[in-house]
């Protein structure tokens, strides 16, 4: 993934301080992002709610209303907001502070003063990872569709086979039932065969005796 896949993507900035959000815009519209701004906590939920937001930075020190990380939780409670990739934007370097931004639902962070090539590499890097998930959703939910699909199939085909094979077996019942009844009416014709035989020969040889009998006469 290029970063030309990355234009349009929508970025949402929120600080307190405007200089802070000049200096972010100038540097995010370099590589011809969409920008939304927000100067509070507040004023960031309601952004979220209503636009397809893509990532966010967000200031943790905004002493005027509710502070970063409280807006973070907020925004991981909304259905609109929940998967967005959050940034904290923060002075702060101690490790409380970054293992309680990340325990909220945090990504990463970008510390003051900003560096342009260090904003726009972990912009980046946030945004394809998010791309990525989405990409790897997808196709999961296709490979799903896929599978119960071919779910349905095998349960169809299994079904069939078994009809088949109880077509199979009654018809093999009913042959059997068949072989055994011809051959009882082979034996039985073999027998009436065998005892008209029998009488034939009989008849034979009584009309040799008389034929005999007549002719010593």
């Amino acid at each position: 993934m290029n970063n030309e896949d990355l234009v349009g993507s929508s970025i949402l900035l929120v600080d307190d301080t405007p200089m802070n959000i000049d200096v972010l815009r100038k540097t995010l519209e370099i590589e011809k992002y969409t920008i939304f701004a927000a100067p509070s906590g507040e004023i960031a939920l309601k952004i979220a709610e209503k636009n397809p937001i893509d990532l966010i930075l967000l200031d943790i020190m905004m002493p005027n209303g509710i502070d970063g990380f409280e807006t973070c939780e907020r925004l991981k409670t909304l259905e609109s907001a929940a998967n967005i990739p959050i940034l904290f934007i923060t002075a702060k370097t101690e490790t409380e502070d970054m293992l309680k931004g990340f325990s909220l639902g945090a990504v990463d962070y970008i510390t003051k003063p900003f560096r342009q090539e260090e904003v726009l590499a972990r912009v980046q890097t946030h945004l394809k990872l998010k791309k990525a998930l989405q990409k790897l959703k997808k196709y999961s939910g296709y490979l799903e569709e896929v599978v119960e699909e071919r779910t349905v199939d095998l349960i169809k085909a299994n079904e069939q086979l078994k009809s088949e094979i109880r077509q199979t077996r009654k018809a093999e019942q009913k042959l059997k039932m068949y072989m055994g009844n011809l051959e009882k009416m082979v034996e039985e014709k073999t027998d009436e065969l065998t005892k008209a035989n029998e009488k034939l020969k009989d008849e034979i040889e009584e009309r040799k005796r008389i034929e005999i009998k007549y002719k010593s006469e």
